[in-house]
């Protein structure tokens, strides 16, 4: 066979090295809820899959430049089931324009009072709904809640798989963390920590109460605020948490399997001696 011409082959090269890669997604069985925490810096988008449903909770960060690390996870044309925007601060909606220009959204939830450019059904406390063996609760805000701050009306949502539990919080803070206990059933299993790990969250009665198996910050490296806060961290080191963040871990990912321990794959692996729990 004839040799390859030399521009060829640096070409095709050219071609494997820039053009997205993106795996195949498995199969999820019935009753398995697969979570994925991404790293999108200073911000919070987390998808949550089961064996037909898909829901993003926030869309992530837009930077002053106009990037949107939302527009590199996936390739266009991805079909969500839910969006949840937890409130309209530009770390958790900064996305919400490059979903509706690259893919489709069934369905949008928000809560009432926000400013964002979509048609959204009001998340509000009570409500809850089913899908392949998983149950869905919105714990927060209270219907007709007029007199929150943003952050305070932020969509709160527990996931339940079996005896495991999912907790995001948005950016509440410890008043209303405090108002979210009487609602939760025991301890649970993974906490997305409020606020990024800011000292506004994560309160002493809410951290003792929960007692959060797996918690999650999601956070830039070196943030300016300096999330998550140390005495957030310690609180939770008391409750011999473990302790996982996106400025160090990179995108999270983790399995709720009924009568199963909640497995965590983190994107980067850490240096040897890191105390994870």
């Amino acid at each position: 066979l004839p040799a390859v011409p030399r521009w060829l082959r640096v070409g095709a090269a050219v071609l494997l090295v820039t053009i997205p890669w993106w795996p195949r997604e498995q199969a999820i069985p019935p009753g398995q809820l697969h979570v994925t925490v991404y790293d999108v810096g200073q911000g919070q988008l987390i998808e949550l899959r089961s064996a037909n449903f898909r829901l993003l909770y926030d869309t992530g960060p837009r930077f002053r430049s106009g990037f949107m690390p939302l527009q590199s996870l996936w390739p266009p044309g991805q079909d969500f089931d839910q969006v949840m925007v937890s409130h309209a601060d530009t770390d958790h909606a900064g996305g919400v324009d490059a979903l509706l220009a690259d893919h489709q959204v069934a369905q949008w939830w928000a809560p009432a009072g926000e400013s964002l450019s979509i048609p959204s059904q009001r998340c509000e406390q009570g409500q809850r709904w089913q899908r392949d063996g998983i149950t869905y609760r919105i714990l927060w805000p209270p219907s007709g809640e007029n007199t929150l701050s943003s952050n305070d009306r932020s969509c709160v949502l527990a996931v339940y798989a079996g005896e495991h539990s999912l907790l995001i919080t948005g950016d509440v803070g410890n008043q209303v963390e405090r108002q979210l206990l009487p609602q939760l059933n025991g301890n649970v299993s993974v906490l997305v920590a409020g606020h990024h790990g800011s000292g506004t969250s994560s309160g002493v009665q809410f951290v003792r109460e929960t007692q959060p198996h797996h918690v999650v910050f999601s956070a830039g490296r070196d943030n300016a605020f300096r999330h998550p806060a140390d005495d957030v961290v310690r609180r939770f080191r008391q409750q011999h948490s473990c302790l996982w963040n996106t400025a160090q871990d990179g995108a999270l990912k983790f399995t709720l399997i009924p009568q199963q321990p909640v497995t965590f794959q983190p994107l980067r692996a850490l240096a040897g001696g890191h105390k994870r729990c």
